[in-house]
């Protein structure tokens, strides 16, 4: 009945902001944006089919941010290939770490977006 994960939005106060970053600091590919209705929508890397959905708020609206540890909220995990190579890459383009966690299974990295939601980088350790 259900074929999988499309997409997870995440709230922001700053659109235009947010978009920015998503596209330049993490190479997000826009799939449909709607600037008047701040809404835009953005594939994670190639051939995936997943998508983050980034929805400008109206006036007057919240946005509730965990920190990823004691205060929970929606947290997006990114697979990736090389975790390491990744955080290099994206620590050149300014986007600071939190957390790098090694794990037997599997390896994260916790990062945060400039409006605070909590992001994690992951990789499965190799068999």
């Amino acid at each position: 009945m259900m074929k999988a994960l499309k997409m997870v939005v995440l709230p922001v106060k700053d659109w235009e902001k947010a978009r920015k970053w998503y596209t330049e600091k993490l190479g997000f590919k826009p799939v449909y944006e709607a600037p008047n209705d701040r809404w835009g929508e953005y594939a994670i890397g190639d051939g995936s089919g997943a998508t983050l959905g980034l929805w400008g708020l109206p006036e007057g609206y919240t946005v509730v941010h965990g920190d990823g540890l004691k205060n929970i909220a929606p947290q997006p995990y990114i697979q990736v290939d090389d975790l390491e190579a990744t955080v290099d890459e994206l620590t050149k383009r300014g986007i600071e770490f939190e957390q790098v966690v090694s794990e037997e299974e599997f390896r994260t990295a916790r990062f945060a977006d400039p409006e605070g939601h909590v992001l994690y980088l992951y990789e499965y350790a190799e068999e």
